[in-house]
């Protein structure tokens, strides 16, 4: 573990070193810092019956790449669209996750790839971001989510 980058209160100039660009925000963190770990839920089903469950207690998602409460709302809205197909709750429920959960199951795997290196020494660290900011590949599986045109959104966005 790199305990040099988890000190509390933050070093700065670590952390300016790592992340040139970030440098003035970095700058003006404060002394009173916290480190924390975040969570990483995935169930096996999302929902029972006529019971689902969405956001962070079916699928929380580190906040390494800025999409969980993204994912959240899609699959609020979507799970909103599904339910009003049929009133067959339990069957609109399945199909909802059917649909849905492969992406936020991505959204979950890239989050956590790219959360890893916070743990890696500084140089290691730097390459691999520096790596995964010039490719394209990378960049597509990062912002698959923010691209996604989420379900319900189709009518709204076509007039």
């Amino acid at each position: 573990r790199d305990e040099a980058a988890r000190a509390v209160p933050v070093d700065k100039a670590l952390w300016q070193t790592s992340f040139p660009p970030l440098a003035p925000l970095i700058a003006r963190i404060g002394d009173i810092a916290r480190y924390d770990r975040f969570e990483y839920i995935r169930l096996q089903r999302w929902s029972s019956g006529h019971v689902a469950i969405i956001g962070d207690a079916a699928h929380a998602i580190p906040p390494n790449i800025g999409q969980g409460a993204g994912c959240a709302m899609m699959n609020a809205l979507s799970m909103a669209v599904f339910l009003d197909r049929d009133d067959d709750i339990p069957a609109q429920l399945a199909a909802w996750e059917r649909a849905e959960r492969p992406l936020t199951n991505h959204t979950q795997r890239i989050s956590l790839l790219f959360g890893m290196p916070a743990f890696w020494p500084p140089k290691a660290r730097a390459l691999f971001y520096a790596v995964a900011a010039r490719s394209k590949w990378l960049t597509d599986q990062r912002t698959k989510t923010a691209r996604h045109i989420p379900t319900g959104t189709n009518s709204v966005l076509s007039t």
